[in-house]
């Protein structure tokens, strides 16, 4: 029996593992009829003439973009909230090449989304609980209420109510995962 539960624990976190999936470092945005191709992995957006060199950092709501010109102008964006502001270099010219304005809001499309890291803690710890409980049920029931009277043993329906609960615990640690 205790082979059974730790093989359903394994089999559990494998699937977790596997159903990460891998984020594509290229993407494509058309933003004003032009198709531009980011590359997340190199910092390029092209617009099939020129690739212009950029650097993000932060999330959605709150970041800093700069973005370098093949003739090495440059252009920045700080975002804070609703309101942001910019500049540029003398060398820059949106006539000659696309408009910061306009490369910035490419980026924007894809940008990472603000971390809930209050979610991630929290998925983590459901999944510890949830998987000791299946595979431990008995300790489980002894660290609940055990421990409050003496000479005390649980019963079947306790501990079977320990293994569903950890099985729920776990299934919510996987959505808070996903969401």
């Amino acid at each position: 029996m205790e082979k059974l539960q730790a093989f359903i624990v394994l089999i559990l976190v494998a699937i977790f593992l596997c159903a990460c999936s891998s984020v594509s470092t290229t993407y494509t945005v058309e933003e004003d009829g032009i198709n531009f191709v980011v590359d997340t992995i190199n910092g390029t957006i092209s617009d099939g003439e020129y690739t212009y060199q950029y650097s993000f950092s932060g999330s959605d709501s709150s970041y800093r973009v700069d973005i370098t010109y093949p003739n090495n102008s440059s252009y920045w964006w700080q975002q804070q909230g609703a309101s942001g502001y910019g500049g540029w270099s003398d060398a820059y010219d949106e006539n000659r090449y696309v408009a910061g304005d306009v490369l910035r809001d490419v980026l924007e499309h894809e940008a990472p989304k603000e971390s809930n890291t209050g979610s991630f803690l929290m998925a983590i710890i459901l999944l510890v609980v949830g998987i000791f409980n299946i595979s431990s049920p008995r300790t489980a029931w002894y660290l609940e209420y055990g421990w409050r009277y003496k000479n005390a043993e649980p019963s079947d329906f306790a501990l079977i109510m320990n293994r569903i609960s950890g099985g729920v615990l776990i299934v919510i640690a996987i959505i808070l995962f996903i969401v």
